[in-house]
């Protein structure tokens, strides 16, 4: 605890003695998003960006504008994670999970001609420790089992032994806007779809990525309605970390239970595109598919694929929206497969919001929740080898970027339900969220339920955060402390005989916190 009070305390002194364009949080989009709750705009195409400006305006602040080359500095960015005993966080872009303290920190430059071109440079320095913690155990003997979701995707425990220092490009771009068209060269995190916190499809779960893309800048109006939509190309890395317990052999075969992965890096294209009907007025529809190859096969045919379907309704009036995501992780989604009658990988995510009016218009409490369904739907899809969400049996590092998930970060097989309540006005707010995760039922099913009919064995988290987001003319502070409690941690377990409770497992308890200091010039 001492070197968390250290990190954080240093931290506030090296950015208070610095006097703070584009606005992002480790909070994900709902920052934004319910900022503008009641106004019309989708929030379904990267809603975690939103221009300096707008924000700016938002905040009472004014900055002059009249040069035809704009040069500002990029706001400093300073956040300090710390857990105590377990490495616990998602949605936040390069940070690793991580026991211990982390550190990341950015600055830069953005430059602007003629409101067309933009260079946005703004690397980040990552420090974390990276201590040791409770794993997978070594006498468990689900380790075939386990090493099947291991040799499917590239989501290390630990990312290597030693402590990070290194530097990457962060919320970097370069775009140029040619009428109502937006092209960019970018390695920004994407979020696509309505969820608040695990998005199926992309999200700010895993690092960003080197990608091209071709937006729309504003909605275009059709016979139809508004429609809006990005297409993108870029390059997914492996994360270069090994599974552990690589010498193990297969009682069942007598063959190892490793089976390496091809180092190649990954191709990946996306598309996602909305319409606001024109009849319905608040309604937002929209698709998103992604699809992934190897480097050195990308005019093969062999590849990997998923994809969603999504809805948000706006009630302004109200100071109501509720949304819902339904997605397939095996393939694209379409009409046709949506109803096929044998079983498939298929996840959601849905949830609403209600907001009250405090008797002013900028101050509101706010009521939210969000439920995350991504454990297959049948017994005899997780009997042999589940085709659990976000893996996949030839691209083996599943969808992933640097060994994180591009989506939901609660990850493959998983479900979720959160809810909060906050006070708010404008971007500035104080809540409490309560959060339930139910880790990987796809391998508890597989493993313990079905087979050894050990019904209170699965591996669950309760989390309880109190939040804050304050905003003082240029410097904006964001930041939560957390309690967290993991029953049967790993899939160990107590159980119940003759002489009472027998812990022959094991249930931890972390505590967290967060810092996030921003700083605009």
């Amino acid at each position: 605890m001492k070197k968390a009070v250290f990190f954080l305390g240093i931290s506030l002194i090296l950015s208070l003695q610095l006097n703070a364009q584009r606005y992002y949080s480790y909070q994900g989009p709902d920052v934004l998003k319910n900022t503008f709750l009641f106004s019309d705009r989708s929030f379904l195409i990267n809603a975690n960006q939103l221009e300096q400006r707008d924000v700016d305006s938002l905040l009472g602040i004014s900055l002059k504008n009249s040069a035809e080359l704009e040069v500002r500095a990029v706001p400093f960015t300073l956040l300090n994670q710390y857990n105590s005993r377990l490495p616990i966080g998602i949605n936040q872009g390069s940070a690793i999970p991580n026991v211990g303290g982390q550190q990341i920190y950015s600055f830069g430059i953005n430059l602007e001609y003629n409101n067309k071109l933009t260079i946005h440079l703004a690397p980040e320095h990552q420090f974390a420790q990276n201590l040791a913690f409770p794993r997978f155990p070594l006498n468990s003997t689900d380790w075939e089992q386990h090493y099947y979701y291991l040799n499917h995707i590239d989501l290390p425990e630990r990312f290597g032994e030693q402590q990070l220092n290194s530097w990457n490009p962060g919320q970097s771009f370069i775009q140029y806007k040619y009428k109502n068209w937006v092209a960019k060269l970018s390695t920004e995190n994407k979020w696509w779809g309505p969820a608040s916190f695990n998005p199926l499809i992309l999200g700010s779960n895993a690092p960003g990525f080197l990608h091209g893309s071709i937006s729309t800048k504003e909605p275009i109006q059709t016979p139809l309605g508004k429609v809006e939509g990005e297409f993108i190309g870029g390059l997914l890395n492996n994360s270069g970390y090994g599974p552990p317990e690589q010498n193990r052999i297969s009682t069942s075969t007598n063959t190892w239970l490793y089976k390496p992965k091809k180092e190649s890096d990954r191709y990946l294209i996306g598309l996602v595109y909305s319409l606001q009907p024109k009849w319905v007025p608040g309604m937002y529809v929209g698709f998103a598919k992604i699809r992934m190859t190897y480097q050195n096969e990308f005019f093969s045919e062999a590849s990997a694929s998923m994809g969603s379907w999504f809805l948000r309704y706006a009630m302004p009036k109200e100071h109501a929206e509720i949304y819902f995501e339904y997605g397939r992780s095996d393939t694209d989604l379409s009409i046709a497969n949506i109803f096929q009658s044998s079983p498939y990988g298929r996840g959601y995510t849905a949830g609403l919001k209600k907001g009250y009016s405090l008797g002013t218009s900028d101050q509101l409490i706010l009521l939210g929740a969000e439920i995350t369904n991504l454990s297959l739907p049948e017994k005899e899809q997780v009997d042999y080898q589940p085709k659990s969400w976000y893996l996949d049996d030839y691209i083996r590092q599943g969808f992933t970027n640097k060994g994180r998930v591009l989506g939901a970060g609660i990850g493959p097989g998983s479900n979720a339900q959160t809810v909060y309540v906050q006070w708010m006005k404008k971007l500035s707010f104080i809540g409490i969220r309560f959060n339930r995760v139910i880790h990987n039922l796809d391998y508890y099913h597989s493993t313990k339920y079905y087979r050894t009919d050990h019904f209170n064995q699965y591996w669950a988290s309760l989390n309880t955060a109190l939040y804050v987001n304050w905003h003082y003319k240029q410097l904006s502070l964001s930041g939560e402390v957390s309690w967290q409690r993991d029953y049967n941690y790993n899939w160990e377990w107590t159980r119940y005989t003759w002489i009472g409770f027998e812990n022959i497992g094991a249930d931890e308890v972390n505590y967290g916190g967060k810092l996030l200091i921003q700083y605009r010039f």
